[in-house]
């Protein structure tokens, strides 16, 4: 891609012969984070391997895999029956309860024995802190994030393109924070200038100001003057091929992801710093910098995926530089096949 000036003075991307020729598409920054075809559930693999986690009354809410079922069965038999009913001839995992505290209670324990005792590095870390999976638009049950994978949930989060606009030269500027060497996810990978996970019982806002201040140091004076509600960007996130998985390591994991996307447009005397020890820096990073880092894939997936959506609202992504923009547009609002927040 290369960075032009129009006539306004506005950068614009403009595709090249070279990417042309290399066959380059943002559609490659998708394909990281949600490669699953619509007609996943077709598959065979997927048939034998993926159940399906509902509530008490058979509403879908989770994919849980074969060899996670047989691991909670082995650890913790006793939580695992009082907490669930197993039917493998329908390949699901029903929540025996009715009562919201009795489910969270049960959960809990069995959360808590996988985190003591199972050999699925993610359950290792441990964040104390909830997701509520959303029936009805009300909170079914509470469920620790470390889980999420293991659960196969749809997880909720905001994410915040923090950016700087030159009245002058019209260029734009990128705040993109480096993620801490110390993250138990993605550590020294590039990252929105703020993300965070929806933890129960916080709102979609205030979450917002509340990961503000935690991550970049920024007041809530400043978010209220500055930001701006841009939509939401929903995908299963799996990194696997479906046709040929076999659904039998933690990689296979399918997670709905539903996040909350924000602009927050900065004077440039505004500067974030870091505060809670979850980001290594913050820089500016240019047009050009910022789609070579895309590129390179330096950035956590799916803040790349974030990022390429305000690329595309802001007018720098279009039908003439993006062969595969209708696709691009469609598949990162996917319909997901569990009940959402809303």
């Amino acid at each position: 891609m290369k960075v032009e000036k129009l006539l306004n003075g506005l950068e614009t991307l403009v595709r090249t012969e070279e990417d042309d020729r290399e066959g380059f598409s943002f559609l490659e920054i998708m394909d990281r984070v949600d490669p699953l075809p619509e007609n996943f559930e077709s598959y065979d693999n997927f048939k034998e391997s993926v159940y399906y986690m509902c509530t008490h009354n058979g509403i879908k809410i989770g994919f849980v895999l074969k060899f996670v079922i047989a691991e909670m069965k082995a650890l913790c038999k006793e939580t695992f029956e009082e907490t669930f009913q197993l039917d493998e001839l329908n390949h699901t995992l029903r929540f025996r309860s009715e009562d919201f505290d009795q489910r969270n209670n049960s959960i809990d324990q069995l959360a808590h024995t996988m985190y003591l005792e199972s050999s699925i590095s993610g359950v290792k870390g441990w964040r104390d802190e909830k997701y509520a999976i959303w029936v009805n638009r009300n909170p079914y049950v509470l469920i620790e994030r470390a889980m999420a994978g293991v659960l196969g949930i749809t997880t909720y989060g905001v994410h915040i393109n923090g950016y700087v606009l030159d009245p002058e030269s019209k260029e734009i500027r990128f705040w993109i924070p480096r993620r801490s060497e110390t993250k138990q996810t993605w550590p020294l990978m590039l990252d929105n200038i703020i993300a965070g996970g929806l933890g129960y019982p916080y709102g979609i806002y205030e979450t917002v100001l509340k990961e503000s201040v935690e991550e970049a140091n920024l007041e809530e004076s400043i978010i209220e003057a500055n930001i701006k509600a841009a939509g939401v960007v929903s995908y299963l996130y799996f990194t696997g091929d479906v046709s040929i998985t076999a659904f039998d390591k933690e990689s296979d994991f399918i997670v709905g992801e539903v996040e909350y996307v924000y602009d927050l447009k900065l004077d440039k005397d505004i500067i974030p710093k870091p505060n809670d020890g979850e980001v290594e820096s913050f820089n500016l990073f240019n047009l050009r910098e910022t789609i070579d880092a895309l590129k390179k894939k330096e950035f956590k997936p799916n803040c790349a995926l974030v990022t390429v959506e305000f690329l595309i609202r802001h007018g720098y992504i279009t039908p003439e530089n993006e062969p595969n923009y209708l696709e691009l547009v469609a598949r990162m609002h996917r319909r997901l096949p569990f009940p959402t927040l809303n």
